[in-house]
């Protein structure tokens, strides 16, 4: 009988210990640190990346919407780029090239008007710097393990993402040089930033590559609240819709980036500023 309860004692423990070891959640810094080191070094991928704001202010209804897709080559660093907005009711896009030749580092554009060549020698190439969604991390302050789950049948850790206010600076930019709320203040940007709450977004990082795939920020409430605390302020806003999102993908097995026949001989100008 003692024989019998022993064994039972120690199934018993080892049943507890199997349950806590499931229960255990991944280190989210761990898989951060890592996910940023391996998007460091990738070679070339597909990358997209889209923002949408929408707002009323005195019963006028604003929309800013922007997306753009990208194919990116670390060497011989090369991006295409492939721009979409709507600004005010006015719809544009255009296609833009990063090259590198003989001669160095080259900026293609077509404006309307032909492709225009511009030196791009001081351009920072890396992918943290260079694909538009990884550049939010820059800005992210702390880090949260949730769960496992799939994205497009692709199994992934989804993080919880703390950000720093000055994510959103160029969506308050947008709002205040719309409204006409700046009235010649040079601080008021960054008052605003300063007022932000906690602003909160997703990672998500393949688990068999330990690549980030995805990254989310909805940011609706966050800029909400900080134009429903102004005091004083003869325009009354109000935020409907504030996200970010953006995927990386085809990592490795992205397709060469070719500069057109007809920006071959594009006119050279001086790079503003």
């Amino acid at each position: 009988m003692k024989i019998t309860k022993i064994i039972s004692f120690f199934l018993a423990g080892a049943l507890l210990t199997g349950l806590s070891g499931c229960a255990e959640k991944a280190d989210a810094d761990v898989l951060m640190r890592e996910a940023k080191a391996n998007a460091s070094a990738i070679q070339n991928c597909n990358a997209t990346i889209d923002s949408t704001l929408t707002f009323t202010a005195n019963n006028k209804q604003y929309t800013f919407k922007t997306g753009s897709s990208s194919v990116y080559w670390a060497k011989p660093f090369a991006i295409k780029s492939t721009q979409t907005s709507l600004l005010g009711g006015v719809t544009g896009s255009s296609v833009s090239y990063t090259v590198t030749d003989s001669d160095g580092v080259w900026f293609y554009s077509n404006t309307g008007s032909g492709w225009q060549k511009t030196s791009a020698e001081s351009v920072a190439a890396t992918p943290l710097e260079q694909i538009d969604i990884l550049r939010l991390l820059s800005n992210v302050s702390g880090q949260k393990y949730v769960r496992e789950t799939s994205i497009n049948s692709q199994k992934v850790h989804k993080i919880e993402l703390t950000f720093q206010s000055e994510v959103l600076r160029s969506i308050i930019e947008n709002i205040v040089t719309a409204t006409g709320m700046a009235q010649g203040s040079r601080t008021i940007v960054q008052t605003l930033l300063d007022s932000a709450p906690a602003i909160y977004g997703y990672c998500y990082v393949d688990e068999a590559s330990s690549q980030i795939v995805r990254v989310e920020l909805d940011a609706t409430e966050a800029v909400g609240a900080i134009f429903r605390n102004i005091d004083g302020s003869g325009v009354k806003v109000n935020i409907s819709k504030c996200e970010i999102n953006g995927n990386i993908a085809d990592i490795g097995k992205a397709p060469a980036v070719t500069l057109p026949a007809d920006a071959a001989n594009a006119q050279t100008v001086q790079a503003a500023g």
